[in-house]
C-alpha cells in the first residue's frame, strides 16, 4: 500500500494533476484504517483537499467519519452520514447508498427513533442487490425485528426475524459468514421469546447459538450466548448446562482480546463460584476482575491520550498553514474541542461505571463475609450443644458404672438376697450404658466429617503429630477432661495427660497456654 501511495505521488509530481495527490491521500487513509486516532485528521485533510470535486471521495470520507463518531458523538455522525447520503443520491444507486441508508437507520435506532429507523432500513432493503447481498437483506429483516421489539410489537419482531433466518437457510450452499449471522438472529429471536416468558424456547435457541459459536471458535458470540443462557437460569432456577457453559468460558478466556469481554467473562465465572459457595476460587476471581477493571481504566486513559495527541498535532499543523481560511480553522478547532469534550465525558462515565462495579463487588464480598460469619456462629453453637450432650452422657455413664459396681459389691457381701432381682437391676444398668454409648457414638459420628476436616487442617499445619495425637486433639478441642476421654477411648487418665503434654510441646504451646482454645482457632 505504501508503494501505491508513492506511485500516485510520483504521478502528481510528473503531471501536477490534483487527482493523483487526492488518490495518494486516499491510499494513506486506507493504510491507517486500524489506527483510528491517526486516521481522523487524514480523512478531514482529504475531504478539505477534495472540496466536493470527486463524489466517490466525498461519500467515502463522510461515511468514514460517520462510523468514527457513532459512539463518541452521534450528532456529528448523523451530520456526516446525511452529507454522504445527499451526495450519493445525486449519482443514483451506486457506491455505498444501501449501506448509508442502513447506517443512518442504525443511528436513528440508537437514538430511540424506531419509526424513522424502520424507514431507512426499508430503503436499504430495496436498494440491496437481491441475489448478491442476501446477508444484508436478511440483516434488514433482523433490524425490522429489533425496531418492532422496541415498539412493543413482539409478534412482528418474531415474524421478521424468522424471515431473515429463512432467507439464508433456504440457500443450497451457506457460507460460514451466513451461518454466523443465522445464529446471531437466533439469539435475537431468543430475546423476544424471553420477554414472552417462553423460557424453554429461548433456552433452546441460545444453546444452539452457544454450541455453534463454541465449536466454530467464534469466541465473542460464544461468550454472549453463554451470558444470555446463564441469565435465563437465574430466572428459572434450572441450571441444566451451567457446568458445561462455565467450562467453555474457561477455555475461550485466553482467546478473548477485548478487555471488556474479559471482564464480562470473569464476572460470569465469579457469580458461578458465588452461587456454589466456592469462596476459595471466588476470592481469586474477584481479584482478577479488579485487575481487569484497572486494565480497562488504563486503556481508556491511553486512548484518550492518543486522541488528544492526534488532535493537537492536527490543530498545530492547521495553524501553521498561512493560506488556510480562518473560518474553516475555527470550525475545525471547534469540532475538535467538541470531540475532545465528548471523549473526556465518555472517559469520566467509564470511570464512574468501573467505580460503581467495584463498589458492587465490595458489597457482595461484605454480604458473603457476613453470611459466612453467621454460618460459623450457628455451627459453633451447634458444636457447643453437641459437647454439652456429650458431657451429660459421660456423666450419666460414670454414675451408672458406679451403681453397677455397687450392685456387684452388694451381691458379694450379701448372702440372703434374691439373685434374680439383682440380675434384673444389673441388666437394666447395662442397657443404660449401651444406650449412652450409642448416643455418644451418634454425636461423634455426626461430627465425623467435621472432625476429619479438622484433623486434615491440623496435620497440614503440624505434620509432626501422629494419627493418635490428631484423634485425641478432637477431644482436646471439645475441652473434655482426661477422665471423660478415657471413657471413650482405651487409655488411662495418666496416658491422656502425657499425650496432651506431647501435643502442646509439638505445636509450640507453653504449659500455661490452653490447648483447647488454640485448637478451636484451627
Amino acid at each position: 500500500m505504501i508503494s501505491n501511495k508513492n506511485e500516485e505521488l510520483q504521478k502528481y509530481n510528473d503531471d501536477k494533476k490534483q487527482l493523483y495527490i487526492i488518490s495518494s491521500k486516499y491510499i494513506n487513509v486506507l493504510y491507517h484504517a486500524e489506527k483510528r486516532n491517526e486516521q481522523i485528521p487524514l480523512v478531514y485533510d482529504l475531504l478539505r483537499l477534495n472540496n466536493g470535486k470527486y463524489n466517490y471521495v466525498s461519500i467515502a470520507c463522510n461515511y468514514n467519519l460517520a462510523t468514527q463518531f457513532e459512539i463518541s458523538s452521534p450528532e456529528w455522525s448523523m451530520t456526516h452520514i446525511n452529507e454522504a447520503i445527499e451526495t450519493n443520491e445525486k449519482v443514483g444507486n451506486k457506491y455505498f447508498l444501501p449501506h448509508l441508508y442502513h447506517f443512518k437507520g442504525r443511528l436513528l435506532y440508537n437514538k430511540g427513533d424506531y419509526q424513522n429507523a424502520l424507514v431507512f432500513f426499508k430503503k436499504a432493503l430495496h436498494t440491496y442487490h437481491k441475489k448478491k447481498e442476501l446477508i444484508y437483506i436478511a440483516s434488514m429483516h433482523n433490524n425490522f425485528g429489533m425496531c418492532y421489539d422496541k415498539m412493543g410489537k413482539l409478534d412482528l419482531a418474531i415474524k421478521e426475524t424468522n424471515t431473515g433466518i429463512q432467507i439464508l437457510t433456504q440457500q443450497k450452499k451457506i457460507n460460514n459468514e451466513q451461518k454466523v449471522f443465522i445464529y446471531y438472529m437466533k439469539g435475537s429471536l431468543a430475546q423476544y421469546y424471553l420477554q414472552l416468558k417462553k423460557y424453554d424456547t429461548a433456552e433452546k435457541l441460545l444453546l444452539e447459538k452457544w454450541r455453534f459459536s463454541f465449536k466454530n471458535d467464534n469466541t465473542r458470540m460464544a461468550l454472549f450466548a453463554a451470558k444470555d443462557i446463564l441469565s435465563i437460569y437465574d430466572i428459572t432456577g434450572k441450571r441444566t448446562d451451567e457446568d458445561k457453559i462455565i467450562e467453555s468460558l474457561k477455555i475461550i478466556e485466553s482467546k478473548l482480546k477485548n478487555v471488556e469481554d474479559k471482564i464480562i467473562l470473569t464476572k460470569l465465572i465469579k457469580d458461578y463460584y458465588l452461587r456454589n459457595d466456592n469462596y476459595k476460587h471466588f476470592k481469586g476471581i474477584s481479584m482478577k476482575l479488579a485487575d481487569l477493571n484497572d486494565e480497562q481504566d488504563q486503556f481508556a486513559k491511553n486512548e484518550l491520550s492518543k486522541t488528544v495527541d492526534a488532535i493537537d498535532s492536527y490543530i498545530i499543523k492547521e495553524i501553521n498553514k498561512d493560506k488556510e481560511d480562518e473560518k474553516k480553522k475555527n470550525i475545525l478547532l471547534f469540532f475538535f474541542l467538541v470531540f475532545v469534550t465528548a471523549v473526556f465525558i465518555g472517559f469520566i462515565i467509564i470511570l464512574r461505571m468501573k467505580k460503581k462495579k467495584k463498589e458492587e463487588l465490595r458489597e457482595k464480598e461484605k454480604i458473603i463475609f457476613e453470611t459466612s460469619k453467621e454460618i460459623l456462629e450457628k455451627d459453633l453453637q451447634l458444636q457447643k450443644e453437641k459437647v454439652k450432650n456429650l458431657h451429660l452422657n459421660l456423666n450419666l455413664k460414670t454414675e451408672t458404672q458406679k451403681a453397677f459396681l455397687e450392685n456387684l459389691k452388694k451381691i458379694k457381701k450379701t448372702k440372703n438376697i434374691e439373685p434374680e432381682e439383682i440380675l434384673k437391676d444389673l441388666q437394666f444398668k447395662i442397657n443404660n450404658l449401651i444406650q449412652l454409648d450409642k448416643k455418644d457414638n451418634e454425636i461423634i459420628n455426626e461430627s465425623s466429617l467435621e472432625n476429619k476436616l479438622f484433623m486434615d487442617k491440623l496435620s497440614e499445619k503440624f505434620p509432626v503429630l501422629t494419627p493418635q495425637e490428631l484423634k485425641l486433639c478432637v477431644y482436646f478441642k471439645l475441652n473434655l477432661s482426661g477422665k471423660e476421654i478415657a471413657l471413650l477411648e482405651k487409655f488411662t487418665v495418666g496416658s491422656i495427660r502425657v499425650y496432651k503434654a506431647k501435643v502442646k510441646s509439638k505445636i509450640g504451646l507453653t504449659k500455661e497456654e490452653d490447648l483447647g482454645n488454640f485448637l478451636n482457632t484451627i
